[in-house]
């Protein structure tokens, strides 16, 4: 049985056809133009689809952000995919190709991935960690993908990290993805950018765009301004990481998403931060690793949302 794996984005939808043992044979994407309204975002979602079946019996797996009803098959709330808000895709799909279809946040999908495909194969405890835009995750305990009671649970991006932190975007102050994320990243710029006018993270950046990588390049060349937001990154993290591992007791952190492939900078200090915010019996009792399946992460970890619901 071969599964067409949906990870919906605000600004891409990507598909991909995916066997069993996570080969790719086929993959296509198309722009999401969320502006366009309801009917002609489903209608690219199931063109892509029905273009990736070829006329063949398939699941479908998809992973959406936001809140997610996986039982009925709702996307409750994506901030940027306001038109699919409410929508009962899985029903959309099943009338218009007649395929089973699966719901779950694109985030815990990728835990999802990482145990089917990854490099949580051989556990049954593990958390990932999502870094980009900002900071997803989920945690996989005793074989089970943790969702909680309404199914919302396992925001991990707001978990919080210090309580005099900046403000989040969820109203909080001081959460994991005011730290750990691009957008956290790009916050701290501001704060010490009339310190460091001169900083060399905006010779990096590109038409006044700042990203991870204009401040990386610029903490390779020794710059203050970005060796400053790199070391409340990597403290962030770190803290969140240990109170994770305090709370869950995993194998593995695995951390996934663009950012993780600067991982050459941040990763030994975060493990130390992480080392020093556990519980001294936890303290050896884990690794932090880099998730294998790279760009494939997202369009795997949407298929395996099928493979898991039907296991």
């Amino acid at each position: 049985m071969n599964i067409v794996g949906v990870d919906l984005g605000g600004t891409n939808i990507k598909a991909a056809l995916v066997d069993e043992s996570g080969e790719i044979s086929m993959q296509k994407t198309t722009k999401t133009f969320a502006n366009e309204g309801t009917e002609m975002i489903c209608d690219r979602i199931i063109e892509l689809i029905k273009d990736l079946a070829q006329n063949e019996v398939v699941k479908v797996g998809i992973g959406s952000p936001g809140s997610i009803d996986r039982e009925n098959g709702v996307i409750k709330y994506a901030n940027n995919i306001t038109a699919l808000n409410g929508v009962k895709i899985v029903q959309k799909i099943k009338e218009k190709t007649g395929f089973d279809a699966y719901l779950e946040n694109d985030a815990k999908a990728a835990a999802l991935g990482e145990k089917w495909f990854g490099s949580a194969k051989n556990t049954e405890n593990f958390i990932v960690l999502t870094l980009g835009t900002g900071v997803g995750g989920g945690a996989y305990t005793e074989g089970h993908l943790i969702v909680g009671g309404h199914g919302f649970g396992g925001e991990i991006g707001h978990m919080i990290v210090d309580p005099s932190g900046p403000v989040c975007s969820c109203g909080s102050k001081g959460c994991l993805e005011t730290f750990s994320s691009v957008t956290g990243m790009r916050e701290w710029v501001k704060i010490f950018k009339e310190r460091y006018p001169d900083s060399l993270v905006f010779k990096h950046s590109e038409n006044g765009f700042i990203d991870a990588k204009a401040i990386f390049d610029a903490y390779k060349e020794g710059d203050r301004l970005a060796t400053l937001v790199v070391r409340k990154f990597n403290w962030g993290l770190g803290i969140g990481i240990g109170s994770l591992v305090n709370i869950f007791n995993p194998d593995l952190i695995i951390l996934s998403g663009g950012i993780s492939r600067a991982n050459d900078i941040f990763l030994e200090e975060v493990k130390q931060v992480a080392h020093e915010h556990t519980y001294p019996s936890l303290s050896h009792s884990y690794d932090i690793i880099i998730s294998e399946l790279k760009e494939k992460g997202a369009i795997l970890g949407a298929a395996s949302v099928a493979l898991e619901r039907t296991k």
